[in-house]
């Protein structure tokens, strides 16, 4: 064989391996990159996979520590007397509880030289009086003292709101407004304060400010404004009728109407009782425990309607009415029975008794 044959099969030989070897050198070159991406995509989905891991982690213990982490509050050491309402509604899905304390009458002006400054000093011994006789349970519990032990039994129990239905101070004062706002604002719940002519009132010599300044401190507390007293529900109303012990204002009157054209169930949340047209029991415990007609009626001297109150009377009494029930207290004492043939009424025994109404609206 030629030596220029051989020289040209080692140059074709030469080129062939060196094909070969730049061949395998791309197929390495793309796979060490393949790996590259690869390998830095699965630490991006790695390095992403633990921060959402532990994301879930502190989620699922924070989720357990929430639900772990129950708020223990102190049982109440006064053994109260409940009294038990039940109101059944059509269209529930689940029955709702709540919880009533009316004529509580605290008095804390009954020490010389308050601070405060509201008491007269020729009116304190008057002011004592009503301490000593008015506002104290028979087992000798002053409702300064009882005041905390409500609040402990209203947050202790399993409530969807609390209705306060007047006369929650014997009369208005720095003092007094001071402790029940200290109560109010320890609760967990909402709550709904319907005030009543003692929650208002300057009488009793107690203090040396007016009624409008008495509103101004109510304010203070909630806001004192209807708003605070109306909850919707969704599948009911409750209205509370504030200040009671007078008559209707029309504006008044109009805002009750508007919520009766709803057509929704109303519970009505008022202090001073209405007239039974179905017996005279009312009648006959209100002489009994008043010595009077202690609730709105023709026959009473104090609570004897006006035009525009007896139209809002109307409105309960009618038989298409849509309230469900009212609740009430003022008479310091329990009664249950029937305003209409359909119109059943709760009134409640005083709080400074030791009374707590519970009241459960459930689907009928």
């Amino acid at each position: 064989m030629k030596k220029s044959n051989i020289k040209k099969i080692i140059v074709v030989l030469a080129c062939v391996l060196l094909a070969v070897i730049l061949s395998g050198i791309i197929m390495i070159t793309r796979r060490s990159k393949s790996q590259d991406t690869k390998e830095e995509i699965t630490f991006e989905e790695i390095s992403k996979e633990p921060e959402s891991s532990q994301s879930q982690e502190e989620t699922t213990q924070e989720e357990t520590e929430e639900e772990t982490e129950t708020i223990t509050y102190p049982q109440p050491e006064y053994d109260f007397t409940t009294e038990e309402v039940n109101v059944a509604i059509e269209g529930l899905d689940r029955e709702y509880t709540f919880v009533w304390v009316s004529d509580l009458h605290l008095v804390t002006d009954h020490e010389a030289g308050d601070e405060n400054g509201d008491v007269r000093p020729e009116y304190l011994d008057a002011i004592r009086k009503r301490y000593e006789e008015l506002a104290v349970t028979e087992d000798g519990v002053h409702a300064e003292d009882l005041w905390p032990e409500i609040i402990k039994f209203i947050n202790y129990g399993d409530y969807d709101g609390a209705i306060f239905g007047g006369d929650m101070m014997d009369y208005c004062s720095n003092s007094n407004i001071r402790i029940i706002k200290e109560g109010l604002d320890q609760l967990h719940i909402p709550y709904m304060y319907v005030r009543a002519d003692h929650d208002y009132g300057v009488y009793y010599g107690g203090v040396f400010f007016t009624e409008t300044e008495s509103r101004a401190l109510h304010k203070t507390i909630d806001g004192d404004e209807m708003s605070h007293k109306f909850w919707d529900m969704g599948d009911f109303i409750v209205l509370g009728i504030d200040n009671s012990t007078k008559d209707m204002p029309e504006y008044y009157y109009n805002m009750v109407a508007d919520v009766y054209s709803r057509g929704k169930p109303v519970i009505m949340a008022t202090h001073v009782p209405y007239e039974s047209k179905v017996d005279d029991s009312l009648a006959q415990l209100s002489m009994q425990v008043r010595n009077q007609i202690y609730y709105w009626s023709a026959d009473s001297e104090h609570y004897k309607p006006n035009d525009i109150t007896q139209k809002y009377l109307n409105l309960l009494y009618s038989e298409d009415t849509v309230v469900e029930q009212v609740l009430a207290g003022h008479l310091h004492a329990s009664w249950d029975g029937m305003m209409t043939q359909q119109l059943p009424e709760h009134i409640f025994g005083p709080a400074f008794q030791g009374h707590i109404g519970i009241i459960h609206v459930v689907p009928k």
